[in-house]
């Protein structure tokens, strides 16, 4: 019997979104992907269920492409199977791997069937042999998986974004009405345009940051809009995709949310929502131009 051990590994991991964590990884054999099953969990879109194996030979550490999607590059080249050393960074899809520990080269342990078919050189004449005691050496140990990082749905992105863009218009539309009139509804309109603008900053942070009252606050706000005929078919679809299950468990804590993998669903209700959206946009852009001249002509 052969047994390879090591001493392991320590990666720190960072995403795209600029957070991270450190994972350290024992064993002979680690396998590194999107899969729940792997022993270092990569929650990014562009990684592969299985994208690379992370080995112990007897030159120490390397890592392998399992056939991946996007390939392995360590440090900016496309490897597909190279040896690891401390510092070197290894870019799997849009996640970075740092290697923090040096590598000690891998070990070989003989089982008692090797050791009683190697022959023993004699002692030498007047030289009295010394006994070792060799002491085992415990087996390695996969360390428990560090916890995946939760990312937001695209959907949700998309509506904080939507909703970032609305803290500026608000208040240059509240400008714009407060140009064409005077007096008491002037100051009323910019007030109503600094107001909307403050609400759709809490909005922008509150689904940006999946808190869950950002939930409920964005079906109220969605079943208001049912109402204003420009936006009717934009509020239907943001109505409809706060109210699916998986959305609502995007908002049921930080670490608790699933895993997000590309789904098509995903997909539909983001084009969906962002095509009706600048449809109501130009819906509300022809009432207004088409309403102007009337009320310009109306007595002051």
């Amino acid at each position: 019997m052969i047994l390879l051990e090591s001493r392991g590994v320590k990666f720190q991991v960072r995403y795209q979104n600029g957070s991270g964590h450190e994972v350290e990884l024992a064993g002979t054999v680690a396998i590194l992907g999107r899969d729940p099953s792997c022993d270092l969990v990569l929650n990014d879109v562009k990684c592969s269920r299985r994208h690379a194996v992370v080995e112990a030979g007897p030159q120490g550490l390397a890592i392998r492409d399992t056939g991946s999607a996007n390939g392995v590059y360590l440090n900016g080249k496309k490897v597909d199977r190279s040896p690891l050393a401390e510092g070197d960074v290894v870019r799997l899809g849009d996640v970075l791997l740092t290697v923090l520990a040096e590598d000690m080269p891998g070990t070989l342990v003989m089982g008692p069937d090797e050791i009683e078919e190697t022959p023993r050189p004699s002692p030498r004449p007047g030289v009295q042999e010394r006994k070792t005691e060799t002491v085992p050496r415990p087996r390695p140990t996969l360390l428990p998986k560090a916890p995946a990082e939760p990312h937001r749905p695209l959907t949700l992105t998309v509506l904080a974004i939507l909703w970032m863009i609305s803290v500026l218009l608000y208040p240059a539309a509240g400008l714009a009405v407060a140009r064409t009139g005077g007096g008491t509804s002037a100051a009323l309109a910019v007030v109503i345009g600094v107001a909307l603008a403050l609400v759709s900053g809490g909005m922008a942070y509150g689904l940006w940051t999946r808190r869950i009252w950002a939930r409920a606050a964005q079906i109220a706000v969605a079943a208001v809009g049912l109402l204003l005929c420009p936006f009717s078919l934009a509020s239907a679809a943001v109505l409809a995709y706060m109210l699916k299950p998986t959305t609502s468990a995007h908002f049921s804590g930080g670490s608790a949310a699933p895993p997000v993998q590309p789904d098509a669903a995903e997909l539909t209700f983001t084009g969906v929502i962002m095509a009706t959206v600048v449809l109501g946009a130009i819906l509300a852009a022809g009432v207004v131009f088409f309403l102007r001249p009337a009320t310009t002509a109306l007595p002051r």
